[in-house]
């Protein structure tokens, strides 16, 4: 079934190698997307949103390339295939600790999970752009943050 006004996703070369993606509008994610990701990004978003799609392409020489995909069609399940009522397997929760010293005693400590990292300009200005609908995935690195003393402690998460 095909909606009445088609759902947009415009892709904006920044560079040669990333684009920004918008979807009806709204930024997708904080980050560019390499050339290399666009067939994976663009088959989840389609299939996420469930109908045909005009996908635009915007270039830095001032071309534009547009098409309406749609999803891919599911494959047919086989008849060997587990039964899909059959649990999978549990995921245990881990958790990971993180230590450091230098606070005063009894400060709260606030622990931060890095998402991305930015570069400060010639003046020393930085500027990191957050989406809110990004979720956070638990790689990278932690800080923790004295409230009251400042202190902090970067580490890694293994």
């Amino acid at each position: 079934m095909v909606p009445p006004v088609l759902p947009q996703i415009l892709l904006e070369a920044i560079n040669s190698d990333t684009l920004i993606a918008t979807v009806n509008g709204d930024k997708l994610s904080a980050t560019p997307i390499r050339r290399s990701d666009i067939t994976q990004t663009l088959t989840e978003l389609i299939m996420r949103l469930g109908s045909p799609t005009r996908v635009e392409v915007r270039e830095l020489d001032g071309s534009i390339h547009a098409d309406i995909l749609t999803a891919p069609a599911q494959q047919p399940r086989s008849p060997f295939a587990p039964p899909p009522d059959v649990p999978t397997a549990v995921v245990l929760p881990s958790l990971l600790e993180f230590a450091a010293d230098g606070f005063v005693p009894g400060e709260d400590v606030a622990l931060a999970l890095v998402l991305r990292h930015s570069s400060a300009g010639s003046t020393g200005e930085a500027r990191v752009l957050l989406d809110r609908g990004e979720k956070p995935v638990v790689t990278g690195e932690v800080i923790l943050l004295g409230r009251i003393s400042g202190t902090t402690s970067v580490q890694r998460i293994d």
